[in-house]
Order: structure tokens, then C-alpha cells, then sequence
């Protein structure tokens, strides 16, 4: 499998002023983009449900905003090598204001439609466009934990959308719920022009064709590809089986909900550890853990008979979850070669969201075919399955770069 082409060996500034450089052109926009995301993850199917056929109309919303990710990764990555990643997340962030405008005043189900997809096509030009702006301006070396603070941010503001959007609709109703998440996606806006700087200067000289990158670069999709499809399927069977499987047991909604959140506390308190993991002992061997707890978590959760053994289970699968912190866009990074950067990193993220977006519908097909038990059990020996191919077909990054001197004791 090729390499990505290589950085140039540099003593390295230390982590905390990369960080701190990195305040305003991605920690803050994350944090304030996240709560509107989640916020509208809510606030979309909720609303749906105030048309005819309500309940099909929420998961369409879901479905049809996830396939316009899936639809912006590969354009977003071309755009990006076009025009540099600060303007494609301007551009991402501004549709995603439109869209949240939009919503406050659809009247039908085919408008809410339209929203959901364009809110789609936003958060996947957004995402694709800050992946490769922390590639191009972070060392590969501390790539792991700039990406997993980040998740970190991410999975700490996604406490905060949800909420928030529940107290405005009951105070104030769905049109002041969207547009305070067109607020907070302003804000996002006024942040990136501010702090972000443009970094097409060095990429825009290195374009390639896209049938190109994937040719060149299909080992590491086969490969790497691979294995991230199914920690993305994991990470969907995850969500899918937690409340499914306390609704077998007969727990209530409060129930499911308490032991959900006590696994996503441990899932958001691994972001450091697991950053530190793939930057010292490499994205192999951080990962690993994260196969084996979240694969052996999920096929034993359905054998589970009690309140007290479920919740255990549970919260194993959020330290699974937790250990893979930043992995998928950490790796993304690191196989990206210079020239075609935004094309590899839009082939890679549209890897990764099929993988997401299959995994309900496999393991609820296998579950609405079999049982909830088999179900898991299949889930579980999918992920040992990914752990063979991790170690024979994924090279070690960190391997393939000379390790620079780095600026601070502390970051070695």
C-alpha cells in the first residue's frame, strides 16, 4: 500500500500553541456549529411529526440529511482543492444558515424535505473543508490529539444543542428553535472569518483528478477503507442497540435514556486519552482496543438480563467508542498525499458515511430476520473481522515519518 507522500522532517511547535492557534479556526467554530447540530438533529424530526404521516416523515428527514452528506463529501473535497478550505466551510456554514431560516418557515412535508437535504449538503462541505484545513496546518504527530480534542468539543456540545432546543420550542415554538440555530451558526460564520486563515496556496498547485486518487490510493481505501466502514458500522450498531435492547427488557424511556447517557459520559471523557494513545503509540494500536471493547461490548449487550449487567454493557460500548476518538479523521489525514489532498479527504469521508448510514439498516434487517441476539452476535464478529485486516493491510503512519525534535517536553 503507498504511502502518503511525506511531510518534511521539523522540530515541532509545542501542542499547546498549535492548540491555541487552533482556538478560533476550529475549536470555537466546532463547539458553536455542534450545538446547532444537534440541535436541528432533534428539532427535524420533531417537527416532521406536526405533518400527516409524521412518524415515516421523521425518518425520511434523518435519511434524506445524512444521504446530502453523502452527496456534498466528493464535490466538497474538489471544491476544496479549488478554493482553499477557509472558503468551502464559509460556504458550508452559510448554506447551513439559510437552511436553518428555511426551516422556520416550512409549511410541507416536500419543503421540510428540501431543508433536510440542503442541511445535508452544509454540514458535509462544512466537514470535509475543516478536515483538511487541520491536515494542511497540523504536523502529523500531534494531528491525533488536535483531532480528538476536537471530538471532545464535539461530544461536549452535543449535550448542550439538544437541550436547547427543547426549552426554545416549548417557550417560544419550531420557528424560534431554527433560527436560533441559524444564531449559532452565525456566530460559527463570524468566528471563521475572523481566525481562519486561507490555505489554499499550498494545495491549490497540487490538484488531481478524482478517478485518479482513487486509482492511485485504492489499497488504502481497500484497506483502511475497510476497517473504517465497520467502525462506523459499529459505531451505528451501538446507537441502534442500546435503546432497542432496554426496550426488550422492558425498561422505561427514563431508563434507557439514564443508562444512554452514562455511556456517552465515558465515550466524551476518553477524547484525551485516546488522543494521547494516537500520537505516542500509534493509530493501530489505539484502535485496537476500540474494536475489541465496542465489537465484544455490542454482542453481549442481547445476552444481558438485568438492569445492572445492560447499563455495564452500555457503558462498555462508550469506552469502545471512547478509545476510537479522532480516528477516522486522524487516519484521513494522514494516508491524504499533498497533491490531491480535498479529492482523497471527500473519497474518504463518503467511505466512512456509507459505513454509517448502512449500519442501522444491516443490523435491523438482520435483527427484523433473526433476533435482537444474533443480531449482536453477527455485529461482534464483523469488528474481529476489521481487526485482522487492520493488521495486516493498514500500515502504521507514524512508521512511515521520521519523528521531528519536538518544541516541548511535554509533547514527546
Amino acid at each position: 500500500m503507498p504511502d502518503p507522500d511525506p511531510e518534511p522532517a521539523q522540530a515541532l511547535p509545542p501542542l499547546s500553541q498549535v492548540m491555541g492557534e487552533l482556538t478560533g479556526a476550529v475549536y470555537m467554530p466546532s463547539f458553536l456549529s455542534t450545538i446547532a447540530h444537534n440541535a436541528s438533529m432533534i428539532l427535524l424530526p420533531l417537527f416532521a411529526l406536526q405533518f400527516d404521516n409524521g412518524a415515516a416523515l421523521a425518518a425520511i428527514m434523518l435519511g434524506v440529511r445524512g444521504l446530502g452528506v453523502m452527496l456534498a463529501d466528493v464535490p466538497a473535497g474538489v471544491l476544496v482543492s479549488k478554493f482553499g478550505d477557509k472558503w468551502v466551510m464559509i460556504a458550508g456554514i452559510i448554506i447551513l444558515i439559510l437552511v436553518s431560516l428555511g426551516a422556520a418557515f416550512c409549511a410541507s412535508p416536500l419543503a421540510l424535505t428540501a431543508v433536510a437535504l440542503a442541511a445535508g449538503i452544509g454540514t458535509g462541505l462544512w466537514t470535509i473543508a475543516r478536515l483538511t484545513y487541520i491536515t494542511d496546518t497540523v504536523a502529523l504527530q500531534q494531528r491525533g490529539r488536535i483531532i480528538a480534542v476536537m471530538a471532545g468539543v464535539h461530544r461536549a456540545s452535543a449535550l448542550i444543542g439538544p437541550i436547547l432546543a427543547g426549552i426554545t420550542v416549548q417557550a417560544h415554538g419550531y420557528p424560534a428553535a431554527f433560527v436560533l440555530c441559524a444564531l449559532f451558526y452565525l456566530l460559527t460564520l463570524a468566528v471563521l472569518l475572523r481566525y481562519a486563515k486561507d490555505t489554499r496556496g499550498s494545495r491549490a498547485r497540487h490538484p488531481m483528478p478524482l478517478i485518479q486518487v482513487i486509482t492511485r490510493h485504492r489499497r488504502t481505501f481497500a484497506g483502511a477503507g475497510t476497517v473504517m466502514i465497520i467502525l462506523q458500522f459499529l459505531r451505528s450498531a451501538r446507537v441502534w442497540i442500546i435503546p432497542v435492547w432496554g426496550a426488550a427488557l422492558g425498561l422505561d424511556e427514563a431508563t434507557i435514556g439514564l443508562v444512554f447517557s452514562a455511556s456517552s459520559l465515558v465515550d466524551m471523557l476518553m477524547f484525551y486519552p485516546a488522543g494521547w494513545m494516537l500520537d505516542h503509540l500509534g493509530r493501530k494500536v489505539a484502535l485496537t482496543p476500540a474494536l475489541i471493547i465496542l465489537s465484544a461490548a455490542i454482542a453481549l449487550l442481547p445476552l444481558t438480563a438485568s438492569l445492572w449487567t445492560y447499563a455495564a454493557c452500555a457503558v462498555l460500548t462508550g469506552l469502545g467508542n471512547g478509545f476510537s476518538t479522532g480516528i477516522f479523521m486522524t487516519l484521513g489525514g494522514d494516508f491524504a498525499p499533498r497533491q490531491g489532498r480535498g479529492e482523497f479527504l471527500g473519497v474518504w469521508r463518503l467511505v466512512g458515511d456509507i459505513g454509517m448510514a448502512a449500519g442501522p439498516f444491516l443490523i435491523g434487517g438482520v435483527a427484523q430476520a433473526s433476533s435482537v441476539v444474533l443480531a449482536g452476535g453477527a455485529t461482534g464478529a464483523l469488528g474481529a473481522a476489521s481487526l485482522i485486516i487492520l493488521w495486516r493491510s493498514v500500515p502504521e503512519p507514524l512508521r512511515s515519518h521520521a519523528m521531528p525534535v519536538t518544541g516541548s517536553k511535554t509533547d514527546s
